[in-house]
């Protein structure tokens, strides 16, 4: 079996475009199944001789069962979803080359996992906090300009984390401030830089001392690499963590943050979509939730009737 989980993972890279969180994660699932039937088998599976419902069930069971790491209790609903997922992914893999049947995915149950709400952050604190960065930070302090450079570009232009930390001066068009972003699945958009955003990362670049070329990264790592995502996530959350100790302080709240508030303010939803770069107006829908929560409590409070 470990034949065929390489060929799908290599399918799902170069075909697929898959991220590498992506792969990290259909690789740790798939590899499971693999234990699991070979404990169960007492020798390597075999495929498709020994893709029974019976062994799929009986993975399914299991994993259910599994304590979380470093917690003891099960593993949540999201998890056990995404292990069947990635899994189910495999078997239709093996189905478009002959392999297995199609039924064989319905032994398979379907994990029903609540989604929770978008962590955004209220648009009055965050901008406030955002001003005052800008205003106080001193022109040769580049760490702090890198948060701040950051959190404008992902607040001002919805960018996911890996998508900011790719991005390169050649996919940067600075006179009409647009970026060209890599999405998930290799998909890409053209999104706007605010101006704020783009007057920041010249601030940052300046301090670096170091010109702009086609192949850096807006910012750089050591020796022009991109940066770590994690190092960059840590820099987020110091920069948030002046909001206090209940608001949100990953980066991607500050996405999240993007996109609630141009709802807020009345942006059209497909357009909001485009701009995220979600394939299913689904995906861009839940934050709709959010603004009618907010509606709701501001009904609430002030009217009389309520």
């Amino acid at each position: 079996m470990e034949r065929w989980i390489t060929d799908f993972l290599h399918y799902m890279r170069e075909q697929r475009r898959a991220s590498a969180g992506t792969l990290r994660a259909y690789r740790d699932d798939l590899t499971r199944f693999a234990v699991f039937a070979r404990t169960r088998l007492r020798r390597e599976a075999r495929v498709p001789e020994d893709l029974t419902p019976e062994l799929l069930a009986a993975f399914a069971a299991s994993r259910s069962l599994e304590k979380a790491r470093r917690k003891n209790r099960p593993i949540s609903a999201r998890t056990l979803g995404r292990a069947l997922a990635a899994l189910r992914s495999f078997l239709r893999y093996l189905e478009r080359r002959g392999k297995t049947a199609a039924a064989l995915r319905g032994a398979l149950p379907r994990v029903s996992t609540p989604q929770p709400l978008p962590a955004a952050i209220s648009e009055l604190p965050l901008n406030q906090l955002m001003d005052r960065a800008a205003a106080s930070v001193q022109d040769g302090d580049t760490r702090a300009l890198r948060a701040l450079v950051a959190a404008e570009w992902l607040y001002g232009s919805g960018l996911r984390l890996s998508e900011l930390t790719g991005l390169t001066w050649s996919r940067f068009d600075v006179r009409r401030r647009l970026a060209r972003v890599l999405g998930k699945g290799g998909r890409e958009r053209v999104v706007p830089v605010g101006a704020r955003a783009a007057d920041t990362l010249a601030r940052y670049w300046t301090a670096l001392g170091i010109l702009p070329a086609p192949a850096l990264h807006l910012i750089p790592g050591r020796r022009g690499a991109a940066i770590s995502p994690r190092t960059l996530e840590r820099d987020i959350g110091a920069f948030l963590g002046a909001l206090g100790p209940n608001a949100a302080s990953h980066p991607h709240a500050l996405r999240h943050s993007f996109a609630t508030h141009l709802l807020d303010r009345g942006a059209n939803l497909r357009a909001v979509q485009e701009l995220l770069g979600h394939q299913n107006l689904g995906t861009t829908q839940i934050y709709t939730h959010v603004t009618r929560r907010r509606l709701k409590a501001a009904y609430a409070r002030a009217h009389p009737r309520a």
